[in-house]
């Protein structure tokens, strides 16, 4: 930048103008000239120069309001007064008020230009700092836009991970956290901050136990550890906890990042996997058993009847062991076909079908098992239902099952309820109700496991085959239940066509 050496000279005294438009000239400076405070004024508002020399006693307006009205205009420009010993107090008050000096007249050249020179350094000065403060206030807004756009992109990706992301203190204080983790807690990310993570995120007063951000805190390292959490309606839920360390400069940890993995789905989908290796297990074997005992049973029921036969007088000794051994000879003849179909299924013979014609052969077949126990079957069909695509009889053994279980859970009699809702377009749902026992949180997880049973004499394949049979239907079956309360069966399935069934309006049905 180049220095600005222009000076207004304001004085109603034609000599001292002259002298100064011969004497600033040789300091370097151009020099501009006014007679009178208005015609300075307009001067300066046209030239803007850095430094105005003007006389305290000029025509329609004095040196004092001058210098005023061109602070005004322009703060940085220099004012140096002239004056005579009888507006020194005036001189000291312009100065008082901003005016860079005052010099009094007659002027001493010398001092002049020394006074000169320092206004127009500091005019300088000034300039070139206010310059530099422009140019790091331009560069501190564009670093603060960049950081504002970096700090937003982050906060974007952090938001953009749908697993549970958190960073936490030392005191296992939340610091930041995501949607996920909102998700995951089931309340506004905001209200996480400042709170213990272990009891936002996982409903504990208490530290969790191996907690792997103490650990990471404790070694500085990267840790991962698989936890379980038992839900309010008593499924389980597992999560994967990975806690990685914030270092700077090699110092240890102040804050850590938790990434929470929610691997409910994968565990479930692995405990099928297990589920289906152990059907096929048993597929095998059965079909091994199944083909040697069947042969066995064919050559001692056939012994067994060629005996009979040569036994003229059904009276005579031993016949009735004969009929004995028959009767249970078929009868484990059946139950190894039927174990045989279990391990074995065939496939769905697919057709459109009303759901509730399967719904109400099923609640026929135990019509006798409901009297028997002393249990009130009520029906609440939605109207209009549409049909659905499946197999008629394993629909019905899906329901003959769920309604069997919901039976033996009320030893002391009770209500099962059904309802059947369309609330979609795609899916019809079937609500199975009873006021029984209800199922054990800790059970929950396990009763569509194969061979598992609570009841003595159970062979635990009831929910495990009606759980199938919604599958291969390509619907889903939820549980819920509460132990002296009773359970929920929900049945999802998929409908087949926009045809419905005319249901005549809700129906309530008492059994």
């Amino acid at each position: 930048m180049g220095e600005d050496r222009r000076v207004l000279v304001v004085d109603d005294d034609e000599h001292a103008l002259e002298m100064m438009a011969e004497f600033l000239p040789t300091l370097g400076c151009e020099v501009l000239l006014a007679h009178d405070g208005e015609e300075a004024l307009w001067l300066f508002r046209a030239e803007r120069p850095p430094l105005v020399l003007t006389d305290l006693q000029i025509p329609k307006l004095d040196g004092l309001a001058l210098m005023k009205a061109v602070k005004e205009f322009s703060p940085r420009t220099e004012v140096l007064i002239l004056t005579g010993h009888a507006d020194l107090e005036s001189a000291v008050e312009a100065v008082r008020q901003g005016a860079f000096d005052y010099l009094l007249k007659p002027v001493d050249l010398q001092t002049l230009a020394r006074r000169v020179k320092q206004a127009l350094e500091r005019h300088q000065l000034v300039s070139e700092k206010e310059a530099l403060l422009g140019k790091l206030e331009q560069r501190f807004r564009a670093r603060t836009a960049a950081l504002v756009e970096s700090q937003q992109r982050l906060r974007a990706v952090f938001n953009a991970i749908t697993d549970a992301l958190i960073i936490v203190d030392q005191h296992l204080t939340v610091v930041v956290a995501n949607q996920g983790a909102a998700a995951l807690s089931g309340t506004q990310a905001e209200t996480l901050i400042g709170r213990n993570c272990y009891r936002v995120l996982f409903g504990q007063e208490e530290v969790c136990t191996g907690c792997p951000v103490l650990d990471t805190f404790a070694t500085g390292r990267a840790i991962s550890r698989s936890i379980s959490q038992q839900m309010p309606d008593g499924r389980s839920r597992y999560l994967e906890v990975s806690s990685y360390p914030l270092t700077y400069e090699g110092q240890r940890p102040m804050e850590v990042v938790e990434h929470i993995r929610d691997v409910t789905e994968t565990m479930d989908q692995a405990r099928h996997l297990q589920n289906a290796e152990k059907l096929a297990f048993v597929g095998q074997l059965t079909a091994g058993l199944a083909h040697e005992l069947g042969n066995a049973l064919a050559i001692i029921g056939g012994s067994v009847q060629v005996l009979l036969k040569q036994a003229a007088d059904p009276c005579r000794e031993g016949s009735e062991y004969l009929e004995a051994i028959h009767r249970n000879v078929a009868a484990a003849d059946r139950t190894i076909r039927g174990l045989l179909a279990f391990a074995r299924p065939q496939a769905p013979c697919l057709e459109v079908v009303d759901l509730t014609e399967s719904l109400d052969r099923a609640c026929l077949l135990l019509r006798g098992e409901f009297a028997k126990h002393g249990v009130q079957l009520v029906k609440q069909y939605a109207p209009d239902l549409p049909r659905i695509k499946g197999d008629m009889e394993q629909l019905q053994q899906l329901f003959l099952n769920l309604l069997f279980n919901a039976i033996q859970a009320m030893d002391d009699g009770g209500t099962i309820t059904i309802n059947t809702v369309f609330d979609s377009p795609e899916w019809l749902r079937v609500e199975l109700m009873d006021t029984g026992c209800g199922i054990r949180k800790a059970d929950l997880d396990r009763i569509f496991d194969p061979f598992f049973t609570t009841r003595q004499g159970g062979t635990g394949l009831g929910l495990s085959i009606a759980h199938r049979h919604v599958e291969t239907h390509r619907g889903k079956l939820i549980v819920e239940s509460e132990e002296g309360k009773g359970t929920r069966f929900t049945i999802f399935l998929p409908t087949a066509t926009p045809q419905t069934v005319s249901g005549g309006g809700n129906r309530a049905v008492d059994a």
